[in-house]
């Protein structure tokens, strides 16, 4: 072991002196924490500052990557201290999880409980991770997913949602890398596995939401037979996505040291591929990005290799060669940190709040876990090269790349910019002559000076800058000319304008119409139409300088407009009218003094030469102006109007109001702004009525309304509208009585009133109502002038009494009779008719109807009914007609007093062998004058009237 060791030591050193050369880049030791503990696994989540670490002995602790704080969580895991902690991935300052290879502890807010056990994860975990690149597929899930590596699958667990997602693929799986830019593991379907002597494990990416598959190689002489560690580099650190199934290349570490091949070509091992730091025992292998702004010239991914002799890191390959893509891996070892055994390696940012894969992510540390702490490194790019080299990132907007020197006339400018291919950052410096800009930080120039132009491009995440090629531009002396002419000008339609300026033969002049070039190459240009013009002249090949422009108008008369010397005018006035031309004539050049003609509803009128014309006949009007070249226009028509003012005519609502009333008084014509409306009352203005074509007044006189217009001086009034208001009706009612107020008895009301019709609240319209119920009676009497007046009576019914007496019964077989009787209280007493006292006797079935009357006379009356029921009747049950002068008849007491009273006994076939209507002579047990036969026979016995029928068996017995 110690000879290997030493081999490998030598190897390495050996590589490194032969490389030095290549070294671009270095680490410098910023911090140490938890000195002397063997620090298994650091990580963090990149949505917050926090690295969360995992130490030997089932140590965690939370780092703050801002304030460099130490958190010890040891204590609230000493519950599961039976298991060995293997892994750990944090999610935020609250939330983290841990892994041993029997359990998984997830720590939320302070508590620790067991996710395995509850989601029954199979079986034991070897790696966790925090799913962040591959956001968006099928395949996982990025909202707060853990990811759970196991010999059966990766489980997916939602930690918001608290669900475990299922396993895609039932196979054994491991997490190599899981960083916000950088996610690869292993989970057994993506292998295409061709024939050959070595073993192909499937490797996915999980990039920019797509996922790769890819091959790893074990096996064979060369490959060893464990895979420690397993990496991917993207093709391009300045832009990731950039052919990256070309590019990519896996890296993976076994027994035999670091293995590298090509994405796109591992499928196969007779693909050529690399061998790196043979021998070494590799833990953990990453990749830091740097001066990601500088585009494919200058940025920078270097790979990280964590061994059990200390830290090696690479070249950045994208900078080794033109094609920036072929040259081979050197390694480097970190003095730094020495030969200390490496167990975790985690790249730190700035921030990670930025879009995923966006350059502006400055990854600006490396958390190292080792076996006697934590070290913090820090990037060093000062071997990138010459400060002073010149990045090619600038040129002239419209040029071709190759031009870097351009001439500028006087009054000209022309624009620099940066390649964003080269440079992608925004903190840049524009330099004229070596000496800053002031306020030039853009990412583009406008130059209008000669001058040498570079600008400085500064990394956005260290300290380092570099300067652009360089732009020169010089001055060429431009034309000098006049072209003094107003912005517009204005012709007379026909005639011809000419624009000039002086002619020089060392000159080049062309003429612009409308923004189009029209052909014209002389300094002098003659126009006949309409339009926009300038000129352009140049002192130099391609150097335009131009005019302004200017607009030249062929202007026809402009059509006059009418007006009058008074908006309106009353019928009998004279109005003056006056055709006006809108344009001033002194604006305007080759114009000629204006010729006027009238028209009057379309006929010339001869007589009128004038600017003006006097008219006294409503009509409409149009004026015909010509000036130079028969140029003539002719004004809209001018409707020329004399008022006359309607009558108005007061008129309202009712024939006739009586006194308390209000009238509503309208006039025949409506509201308009054309005139005023006012009212008088009694020859007195109504100041609160003006303007209103109704009025409400309870007022009696003389009323008038005049009507003024608002335009002239015309008026016009009304006839006077006499108002009056009669005296109301009166009325009186009178209750005519005939029989006692019993509820339910007529009532007559009679109404006396001093004319007018009669309405009553029943709704009839006699002067005399009956009614029967208690309650307010309305006359209402409206007279010929409409006035209305209302009378009330409320009249109030005595209530009838009320008789509830029950019906009773009485058994007529026994003789039997029943008293009823009345409530007391009441005058008359009334028994079927006949006038009786409060109690009556009966012994008669049927009914009994009852009439009182109480103080009021009023009367109420019940009919009650009087039932048959019947208690003690003897009925014997058998008796012997043997002639022996014992029981020799069927005797039934009770029944004695009975007339109606009908006793019938059946024989067993139904047939009737006795009847009596009435029982005053006992059976003797004969039928038809002859004994019948002894045996059972059966009896019904009924009376008139009684509700209760007997019935049973009798026994005749010799």
């Amino acid at each position: 072991m110690f000879l290997s060791r030493f081999i490998f030591l030598f190897a390495c050193l050996f590589s490194i002196c032969a490389v030095y050369g290549q070294q671009d880049m270095d680490f410098h030791l910023n911090h140490t924490f938890l000195q002397g503990k063997n620090i298994l696994k650091a990580k963090r989540d990149y949505r917050d500052n926090y690295l969360w670490v995992l130490t030997q002995n089932n140590g965690v602790y939370r780092i703050n990557s801002l304030t460099n704080e130490i958190v010890d969580f040891s204590a609230s895991f000493i519950a599961y201290g039976g298991n060995k902690f293997i892994d750990i991935a944090g999610f935020s300052k609250d939330t983290v999880f841990v892994a041993a290879k029997d359990e998984l502890l997830s720590f939320i807010s302070g508590t620790v409980k067991s996710v395995k056990t509850k989601y029954h994860i199979n079986p034991s975990i070897n790696s966790l991770g925090v799913d962040v690149a591959g956001g968006g597929n099928n395949y996982v899930q990025t909202d707060h997913a853990l990811l759970i590596a196991t010999g059966h699958g990766i489980y997916r667990y939602n930690v918001k949602k608290d669900i475990m997602l299922p396993i895609p693929n039932d196979s054994p799986s491991i997490i190599y890398a899981s960083t916000y830019r950088t996610e690869m593991l292993s989970d057994g379907q993506y292998c295409r596995c061709y024939a050959d002597t070595v073993n192909h494990l499937p490797a996915v990416e999980l990039f920019n939401y797509t996922i790769y598959g890819a091959e790893i190689w074990t096996g064979g002489q060369s490959f060893g037979h464990t895979i420690k560690s397993a990496y991917y580099t993207s093709g391009d650190a300045y832009d990731q996505a950039y052919l990256f199934t070309d590019l990519t290349h896996l890296f993976w570490a076994t027994e035999e040291g670091l293995f590298e091949n090509n994405w796109n070509q591992s499928y196969s091992t007779s693909i050529p591929h690399r061998h790196f730091l043979k021998g070494a025992d590799i833990s953990k292998i990453a990749s830091i990005y740097g001066l990601r702004s500088f585009g494919q010239g200058l940025a920078m991914e270097n790979l990280l290799v964590g061994t059990s002799q200390g830290l090696y890191f690479s070249n950045s390959k994208y900078r080794q060669s033109d094609d920036g893509f072929t040259s081979d891996y050197s390694f480097f070892y970190c003095n730094e940190l020495g030969n200390k055994a490496i167990n975790d390696i985690c790249v730190n940012a700035d921030t990670y709040s930025s879009a995923q894969f966006n350059s502006s992510v400055c990854e600006d540390g490396v958390w190292v876990a080792a076996a006697d702490g934590l070290y913090l490194l820090k990037p060093d790019y000062s071997r990138t090269g010459d400060a002073q080299k010149q990045i090619k990132a600038i040129k002239f907007d419209g040029q071709d790349d190759a031009v870097d020197n351009v001439g500028l006339c006087p009054n000209t400018s022309v624009t620099a910019a940066i390649n964003i291919y080269a440079y992608s950052g925004t903190n840049v410096q524009w330099y004229k002559d070596g000496v800053a800009l002031p306020n030039e930080s853009n990412l583009t120039l406008k130059i209008e000076k000669a001058g040498d132009y570079y600008v400085k491009l500064y990394d956005a995440c260290t300290n380092i800058n570099f300067s652009s090629n360089h732009l020169k531009v010089t001055t060429i002396a431009a034309p000098i000319f006049t072209f003094n002419y107003p912005d517009k000008l204005n012709y007379c339609a026909g005639s011809t304008a000419t624009l000039e300026t002086e002619n020089n033969t060392n000159y080049q002049y062309r003429w612009y119409k409308d923004g189009l070039l029209n052909g014209n190459t002389t300094s002098k240009l003659e126009i006949t139409q309409p339009g926009k013009y300038k000129l352009e002249v140049s002192a130099c090949a391609g150097n335009w300088v131009p005019t302004k422009e200017v607009q030249v108008d062929f202007i026809k008369v402009p059509p006059p407009i009418i007006t009058s010397d008074k908006p309106a005018y009353c019928s009998g006035d004279h109005a003056v009218l006056t055709a006006n031309v809108p344009l001033d004539a002194t604006g305007i050049i080759n114009w000629q003094p204006y010729q006027y003609r009238w028209y009057k509803d379309g006929v010339l009128l001869t007589a009128s030469t004038l600017a003006t014309l006097d008219a006294t006949e409503a009509g409409n009007y149009k004026a015909e102006v010509t000036s130079c070249s028969d140029n003539s226009a002719t004004s809209a028509e001018f409707h020329l109007g004399f008022i006359t003012l309607a009558t108005p005519v007061i008129s309202a609502d009712k024939p006739a109001y009586c006194i308390g009333d209000e009238a509503l008084l309208s006039i025949n014509i409506p509201l308009d702004n054309s005139y005023t409306i006012q009212w008088l009352k009694d020859g007195v203005v109504m100041n609160e009525d003006q303007g209103k074509t109704t009025i409400v007044t309870g007022s009696a006189g003389s009323y008038t309304v005049n009507i003024f217009s608002n335009q002239t001086t015309c008026s016009q009034g009304s006839s006077a509208y006499h108002l009056i208001f009669d005296d109301p009706p009166t009325i009186n009612l009178e209750r005519i009585v005939k029989t006692t107020l019993c509820d339910g008895q007529p009532v007559d009301i009679q109404a006396t009133y001093s004319g007018g019709s009669i309405r009553w609240s029943t709704g009839e319209t006699s002067d005399r109502i009956t009614v029967n119920q208690s309650g307010t009676y309305t006359a209402m009497v409206t007279t010929a002038a409409g006035c209305v007046f209302n009378q009330n009576l409320t009249l109030q019914f005595f209530p009838n009494p009320v008789l509830n007496l029950p019906d009773a019964t009485l058994c007529q077989f026994t003789n039997d009779h029943v008293t009823l009787t009345a409530p007391p209280g009441f005058i008359k007493y009334k028994w079927n008719g006949q006038l009786g006292s409060q109690t009556y006797n009966t012994s008669t079935l049927g009914t009994v109807s009852l009439t009182v009357t109480d103080q009021n006379g009023c009367e109420a009356s019940q009919t009650i009914k009087v039932t048959s029921y019947c208690k003690e009747i003897h009925i014997p049950n058998t008796f012997t007609p043997n002639d022996d002068g014992i029981n020799d008849t069927w005797v039934i007491s009770g029944l004695e007093n009975d007339p109606t009273v009908n006793v019938k006994v059946f024989d067993r076939w139904g047939a009737v062998v006795f009847q009596s209507q009435g029982y005053t002579t006992p059976w003797d047990g004969t039928y038809r004058n002859k004994k019948i036969t002894a045996g059972v026979y059966y009896y019904v016995i009924t009376a008139k009237g009684a509700q209760q029928v007997l019935s049973g068996y009798v026994t005749v017995i010799y």
